[in-house]
């Protein structure tokens, strides 16, 4: 099935419902500051592709060029962007959620600091190759969904952004959470494509959720 464009909560989005069942995913993208420039062209790109089950949506763009609120923070959700991201959620409550963010260059150290979880509280980035970065969710947000639901940010390289390969790789990490409908498949498919980089992800999530949830 074919992605349709449409407006919801004065959000531009695609959406695609497949005649075979199957589960909800949201791919958001831009979440604060200018990040939708940098996440709006790869997320259009994916709603070109097709759906075979379930319900998929993307956003390329929450928001433009909004003010940064980080999304560990309760304000963020409090704030008009954050309400409109939980509006989203709560419309289509997907078991599959992807947040699609943005960093610049001088911010590589810090998020992919082996300290951040002491220094922040949550843990650090794993580089997937290219500088893509990925990690779980916020753990205010990680709340709201349920311990069976698969949760991942991606966070792209301000810099990089518009280089066909940064593109390219984004785009992989997220077709294969487009194609499937289990997360334990999606799972075994990541670890197939980026073994180390997964693994490291994997023991990263279990060590600060202490074994209560499954990655991510």
């Amino acid at each position: 099935m074919t992605f349709e464009k449409s407006t919801v909560h004065g959000v531009t989005l695609f959406r695609a419902v497949a005649p075979e069942e199957g589960p909800t995913k949201l791919f958001v993208g831009g979440l604060h500051g200018d990040e939708g420039a940098h996440t709006a062209l790869i997320l259009e790109r994916l709603a070109q592709d097709t759906v075979k089950a379930g319900e998929a949506i993307i956003v390329p763009s929450l928001v433009e060029n909004s003010k940064y609120i980080g999304v560990l923070t309760e304000e963020y959700y409090q704030s008009e962007a954050g309400m409109r991201l939980l509006q989203l959620i709560s419309e289509y409550n997907p078991s599959f959620y992807f947040e699609l963010h943005a960093y610049g260059e001088q911010s590589y150290p810090r998020l992919t600091d082996p300290e951040r979880v002491k220094r922040i509280g949550v843990p650090q980035f794993v580089d997937m190759g290219e500088g893509v970065l990925i990690g779980s969710i916020s753990p205010i947000l990680r709340r709201r969904f349920t311990v069976h639901d698969f949760c991942m940010t991606i966070e792209v390289p301000k810099w990089q952004s518009a280089r066909a390969a940064i593109e390219e790789q984004v785009l992989e990490i997220l077709r294969i959470a487009l194609k499937h409908t289990e997360r334990e498949a999606l799972m075994q498919e990541y670890r197939r494509t980026y073994p180390e980089q997964v693994k490291m992800a994997e023991q990263l999530f279990y060590q600060y959720y202490r074994h209560r949830l499954k990655p991510f």
